[in-house]
């Protein structure tokens, strides 16, 4: 058990470090550029992250949840809840990811290429703000995830 958790707090952990950064300095950043070069920053930018790297650590990070939630059952231990307490939070981050952040990543990639200034602004304006926002709620529900997994180890540890 403590091997999947250690793993679970480790890729977790990284996928939260991931979403916070551009949180962080990513999106602050791009919100300082015109509105074409943000677009294309975005285009650049969300067609790298699903790269096959991230993509095992986000699977990973699922599976070795879902081992600690299943050993901790079938142990019959005192850490069932907080890991499916974590488990449901990392559930959040992917539903967050699936329904929220990549329909937009997909919208602002297929978009035609705008012709305008307002065209431009209006494509940025469809994608950064809603992005934003969905991605704070991913660095909020990762980031518990992974400190409640990690307070879960400490209580096997000292168990």
């Amino acid at each position: 058990m403590a091997v999947a958790m250690a793993v679970a707090i480790v890729t977790t952990g990284l996928v939260a470090g991931t979403v916070f950064a551009y949180s962080n300095s990513v999106m602050p950043g791009l919100r300082k550029i015109d509105d074409r070069s943000m677009v294309l920053a975005i285009r650049a930018l969300v067609s790298s992250v699903a790269n096959p790297v991230f993509l095992c650590v986000s699977a990973l990070a699922l599976v070795s949840q879902l081992v600690s939630v299943v050993l901790a059952f079938t142990a019959g231990t005192s850490l069932a809840l907080p890991v499916v307490l974590g488990l449901v939070l990392y559930l959040l981050t992917l539903a967050l990811t699936y329904a929220g952040n990549i329909p937009l990543n997909l919208a602002i990639i297929k978009a035609p290429i705008p012709q305008t200034d307002e065209q431009w602004h209006a494509l940025r304006h469809a994608f950064e703000r809603k992005w934003t926002i969905i991605n704070h709620g991913r660095v909020l529900a990762a980031t518990l995830s992974c400190v409640i997994f990690t307070a879960a180890m400490a209580m096997h540890v000292t168990d």
